[in-house]
């Protein structure tokens, strides 16, 4: 992460950037967004084959989109044009031609496939601003799509996880329902607890963009000062279930130290405050738990770290 900070030691400014990574992606890795599903025996996880996209040039791209032609299910094929449309393309196509193929395969993924693990990918989200990639069109086309399937398959954790992951930052309540949703299909799975405690936490702090990493790059101040942003702290504060209070805590912690460094320290919401009263509150939830309180301390240094590097 570049420094955010004009002044101050240098060198505090380095170390600090790369704990609060380091923990930050720990934290990520933690609330994955979505379920791990079991691979064939062999199968190359969707997550490679699309890297293995980024190295594609324009003929081998050319080549796939020929053999899906008569093969238009092969979805090893389509995830590596994911991952070129998304990385390489526009360095030998105009951005709309990108934008166009992306829209194309991500619809049809949706549409064909809604419950592979491709679809939980960054490379198959379509965002409607934010960046060059950004496809308004594409992105109500694909929110209408992923509401249908989540519809459809209503009792399908796969498609209901994937469908909550596209909504996670556009719309956080929906994808608060669908994962709601989930957990009545799938109770004994303890990540939807910690997806709504992730959620609300988005939420809470106004995250509107993260990057390929998961992490928070920025903030609408509106949304934090939201009906659903203040329900959320609501429903936290009354929540019996401490991974749903405590990731919500641990998460508001560390993205708010992000948020507040990009934006040079005008970030309104009061993460500090909030994220120890979470983590407080998880662990008398589930004081057998040493996690909480591990977290609590290790975001206790990152914000000494912070205020040093200032």
């Amino acid at each position: 992460m570049r420094s955010q900070w004009p002044n101050g030691n240098p060198a505090r400014r380095r170390r600090f950037s790369t704990r609060v990574g380091a923990a930050l992606g720990a934290a990520f890795i933690a609330v994955q967004v979505a379920p791990a599903l079991a691979q064939a025996p062999g199968a190359v996880p969707p997550f490679k084959l699309a890297r293995e996209g980024y190295t594609l040039t324009k003929s081998d791209a050319e080549a796939i989109e020929a053999s899906l032609k008569s093969a238009p299910d092969d979805l090893a094929a389509r995830t590596r044009l994911l991952g070129f449309y998304f990385r390489s393309a526009t360095r030998v196509y105009p951005i709309e031609v990108a934008i166009e193929a992306r829209r194309r395969h991500i619809l049809w993924l949706i549409a064909q496939h809604p419950e592979s693990e491709a679809s939980a990918l960054s490379e198959a989200t379509i965002d409607a601003k934010g960046h060059a990639l950004a496809d308004p069109i594409g992105f109500e086309q694909a929110a209408a799509a992923w509401t249908e399937q989540a519809r459809r398959d209503a009792t399908d954790v796969r498609v209901l996880s994937h469908a909550a992951n596209f909504f996670r930052l556009s719309d956080k309540e929906r994808a608060v329902s669908l994962l709601r949703q989930a957990q009545v299909v799938d109770p004994g799975n303890r990540e939807w607890q910690a997806r709504i405690g992730y959620a609300y936490a988005l939420a809470i702090l106004g995250v509107d963009m993260v990057n390929q990493n998961g992490l928070p790059t920025s903030h609408n101040p509106a949304e934090a000062k939201s009906a659903f942003a203040l329900r959320a702290i609501d429903a936290l504060k009354a929540s019996p279930d401490a991974a749903v209070v405590g990731v919500a805590g641990s998460i508001i912690g560390k993205y708010g130290l992000v948020l507040n460094a990009v934006s040079r320290g005008s970030f309104s919401v009061d993460h500090a405050t909030l994220s120890e009263a979470f983590l407080t509150r998880a662990q008398q939830l589930d004081p057998a738990n040493p996690h909480w309180a591990s977290e609590l301390a290790e975001l206790r240094k990152l914000r000494a770290m912070a205020n040093q590097s200032k």
